[in-house]
């Protein structure tokens, strides 16, 4: 398949152009993934609806999340959003590298999400109980598990949608 083409606000049904309005008011771009999801008002709708739920992980935590999803998928345009995220967050580009890779020795309650994520999706969802107790002994709750969870789903949903379209990476121009 050849890349799809990215839209632009007047080529998306007329229910989905508040999404650039929105994006464009509060980064000053479009990002490629949501153009693509705006040609479903349905599809975008939903995803919008995702990633503004209450969420229990911070920041850096759910950063975490997405860079190893990202990499464990091989997402190239998740990786270079989540890699700039997490640098906005703190995070060194050898801690980005060690992460993508399931781990985060430079903090240990990170490195413990890193590899209950990394575990979960390299055993197709089913954790085993040593991973799931160093979890909990982390500090972690069930409501932080759920949440996990969620922003698992949410990066998969991403993905799929920019591996399959082969979404090209965005171009901010300020970031």
């Amino acid at each position: 398949m050849s890349p799809i083409k990215i839209p632009t606000k007047e080529q998306v049904p007329p229910e989905s152009r508040k999404y650039f309005d929105y994006f464009i008011a509060n980064l000053g771009m479009m990002p490629n993934l949501y153009a693509v999801l705006a040609y479903s008002e349905a599809g975008i709708s939903t995803y919008m609806q995702l990633q503004k739920r209450k969420r229990i992980l911070n920041l850096r935590e759910s950063e975490i999340v997405g860079l190893v999803v990202s990499a464990m998928h091989e997402s190239n345009y998740c990786l270079e959003t989540h890699a700039m995220i997490a640098k906005l967050n703190g995070f060194s580009d050898a801690q980005i590298r060690e992460v993508k890779q399931g781990k985060a020795g430079f903090d240990h309650k990170l490195d413990v999400l890193a590899h209950l994520v990394h575990s979960t999706l390299l055993n197709k969802t089913r954790v085993d109980q040593a991973t799931l107790d160093a979890f909990f002994e982390a500090g972690y709750g069930l409501p932080h598990l759920l949440d996990v969870a969620m922003t698992i789903a949410d990066n998969v949903i991403s993905n799929i949608v920019s591996n399959t379209l082969h979404l090209p990476a965005d171009q901010p121009t300020e970031w």
